[in-house]
């Protein structure tokens, strides 16, 4: 059994289309809803659902166990882009609960986008990592671990899927770039302004902008760089449970 862990990003799309042009046996993409995606983000999963059975893979959607809000008040703060626990609470522990009830003996190969497009703090990235500590002891793959950028943009373009600007899993991340920020909608800002005000603390700590909170950091963002599109991953990404582009 093959399991694809997918945020139904352009890179974990070219990794399912990578897989269908393999013929890759008995495989499921499983996808976490962390509820706190932008607006529209879930008609483009269910999109990106019909293209995957379209090839013949079985589908799972679960939702996480705990809100993004409701982590937040339980953690009395936002993570940080050097602690990126939101990630093991939000996708971690709902997949790994999922996995140990329809995977109890660790047979199955876990497949994940990670390496692909060579971030540099993914250089080092194994192929296969056969007891993963973050997968409960199972076998990990990065098949796309040395593909290189234009091999994605050819998989990508292959799943005839419009990806809307960029993946929108969490609207904000604490990883975002400045231009998703910058296209964050009235609603989104909203929630975020609420949680912030409850909490007593902002998410994102930019500058003097951090102690304004979200409508100062996205000022900032559309006076200094809107366009973008790169992500801070100074400290990495917590991949190991599908995030990142």
């Amino acid at each position: 059994m093959h399991i694809i862990i997918s945020n139904y990003s352009s890179k974990s799309l070219a990794l399912i289309q990578w897989a269908a042009e393999r013929n890759l046996p008995e495989v499921t993409v499983c996808y976490v809803d962390t509820g706190w995606s932008a607006q529209g983000w879930l008609e483009f999963v269910s999109a990106a659902e019909r293209f995957c059975r379209g090839r013949g893979f079985r589908v799972q959607r679960l939702a996480s166990r705990v809100t993004f809000a409701d982590l937040m008040d339980i953690k009395r703060g936002f993570p940080s882009r050097k602690h990126q626990w939101c990630s093991l609470h939000l996708k971690g522990i709902t997949l790994l609960q999922w996995l140990d009830e329809i995977d109890a003996d660790c047979r199955a190969t876990l497949l994940l986008a990670r390496g692909a497009g060579g971030e540099s703090f993914e250089k080092q990235v194994p192929e296969f990592v056969e007891e993963s500590e973050y997968h409960g002891g199972r076998r990990v793959w990065h098949p796309l671990f040395d593909t290189d950028d234009s091999e994605l943009e050819r998989l990508f373009s292959a799943t005839g899927l419009t990806l809307p600007a960029g993946c929108s899993e969490c609207a904000p991340c604490i990883n975002s770039s400045a231009a998703e920020l910058c296209r964050l909608s009235e609603e989104d800002i909203r929630r975020i302004e609420e949680l912030e005000e409850e909490l007593g603390v902002p998410m994102f700590t930019v500058g003097d902008a951090a102690e304004s909170g979200i409508r100062a950091v996205i000022h900032r963002a559309r006076e200094q760089n809107p366009d973008d599109e790169r992500r801070p991953f100074k400290y990495g990404c917590s991949a190991e449970f599908g995030c990142g582009s």
